[in-house]
């Protein structure tokens, strides 16, 4: 019996920050059929998403988010943390990811923790809807030139090259310049990335994180949400 009572608590809980994410952000939150504890998944990605701007997040052209238990490895010792499909508008999220918010440790640096897991991911996936629906604007010269990123080969442009023991090398799709600044090693795989990083380190209150020309580039792209 208490189970039950249980039960119909979490359902009404689960309700109420379904409805909070959809009324404030435009969101519908759902969960596949193997992730439990979705009233405090839900919890978790409101307050993630608080602080911004709701308009901003309406612009990124998302409308649907899906909590997934079992997302499957981006390599054999890292989960996939998430996804964005612009086709159906959806952006798709490990629960792990809130479950376990400090792991790795690329999410923090040598002054200490900066974004959990969790914040990291959904303000990225947010960013490629931003970047998608905003007209590709990581493809654009005015964002492609401030890390001379190139899709093929040229004199004196670098590849992102990952080779750690006992797995397979990860090479970056793109080619960039090896003066160039970015947030995270993440965001040397290519343009895409490159934007999706700088974007969530700014949204999510650590735009001083974000190199100096980018953030001037997003201090302009954005003015209107701040």
């Amino acid at each position: 019996m208490i189970r039950i009572a249980g039960t119909l608590a979490e359902a009404s809980t689960t309700e109420y920050w379904s409805t909070q994410i959809k009324d404030r952000f435009g969101i519908v939150v759902k969960t596949d059929k193997n992730c439990g504890d979705s009233h405090i998944l839900y919890r978790q990605l409101f307050h993630i998403l608080l602080p911004i701007p709701p308009a901003l997040v309406k612009d990124c052209g998302v409308l649907y988010i899906l909590f997934r238990s079992d997302m499957g490895l981006n390599r054999p010792e890292y989960p996939n943390h998430g996804y964005y499909n612009c086709n159906k508008s959806l952006v798709a999220l490990n629960a792990d990811c809130f479950w376990h918010p400090d792991k790795p440790e690329d999410f923090f640096d040598h002054r200490g923790y900066f974004l959990t897991r969790a914040q990291q991911t959904v303000a990225h996936e947010l960013g490629h809807g931003a970047d998608y629906n905003l007209g590709n604007l990581s493809m654009q010269p005015s964002w492609m030139s401030l890390s001379g990123w190139s899709e093929t080969p040229k004199l004196g442009l670098v590849r992102l090259k990952i080779q750690d023991i006992g797995t397979p090398m990860v090479l970056g799709e793109m080619f960039y310049d090896p003066k160039a600044e970015f947030t995270r090693f993440y965001g040397k795989r290519n343009s895409y990335d490159d934007w999706a990083d700088c974007f969530s380190f700014y949204v999510m209150g650590t735009k001083n994180k974000v190199p100096s020309e980018k953030r001037a580039y997003f201090d302009r792209l954005l003015s209107k949400y701040y």
